[in-house]
């Protein structure tokens, strides 16, 4: 049991430096050649780790993260715009599903501790990078769905911060949607942001407090 505990929170943190690097430190070298290499290596990277993050599931769906990592690189190797987009929405699928476990695990988790607050951490994360890659494949299909600040929204870093600024309902209004779909996805994950921080959070926070009282009654 504790070398399963120790072997996720490996896992979690493994996965919590990937996400960081994703979505805070790539967009500083967006004028760098290669970039979109690079983030391809590290949403493959964040692609394992989350499989291997919900340890008790990944043999049967180890799958299809392989299925659509072997995609993603033949898309961005043969700059198949189609079969680019096809594999960001698998992708988004993909993420939703790590989410809903992770969520459900933390949930229902008796004691709290700092895998609990790692995991929770993660999710948020992950639902970022979720939405940032929806909005990718939006965008993809439909260059009209989102008025940019120049002429196009050129950089993944430019969908990463669409989608954490819209999570967090900051809304700077430099990147704004323009049709039905994307103000409904926008929608979506403001709500799904705001929903996500007040109860999951509140909810780890009242159970360690509630735990640590109980912990020095005992004592």
């Amino acid at each position: 049991m504790i070398k399963s505990l120790k072997t996720r929170a490996k896992y979690n943190l493994v996965l919590f430096i990937l996400c960081f690097i994703y979505v805070f430190v790539l967009g500083l070298f967006d004028d760098f050649n290669n970039m979109g290499i690079i983030y391809s290596v590290v949403i493959t990277l964040i692609f394992v780790f989350s499989i291997l993050s919900i340890s008790s599931t990944r043999a049967r769906f180890f799958y299809l993260p392989l299925i659509v990592i072997a995609l993603t690189w033949l898309a961005e190797y043969l700059s198949m715009d189609l079969l680019s987009q096809i594999t960001g929405f698998i992708s988004v699928f993909f993420f939703l599903y790590i989410i809903v476990y992770l969520v459900i695990r933390v949930g229902s988790s008796k004691e709290v501790g700092a895998l609990e607050f790692l995991e929770s951490i993660n999710v948020y994360l992950l639902l970022g990078i979720a939405g940032a890659l929806l909005f990718t494949a939006v965008y993809s299909f439909n260059h009209d769905a989102y008025n940019p600040p120049g002429e196009i929204l050129q950089n993944r870093s430019d969908f990463i911060y669409y989608s954490f600024v819209t999570m967090t309902t900051l809304g700077y209004g430099d990147i704004t949607p323009a049709d039905s779909l994307s103000r409904s996805l926008s929608i979506f994950f403001s709500v799904a942001g705001q929903l996500y921080l007040t109860m999951i959070i509140a909810m780890l926070v009242g159970k360690y407090l509630g735990q640590k009282t109980t912990n020095d009654l005992k004592e």
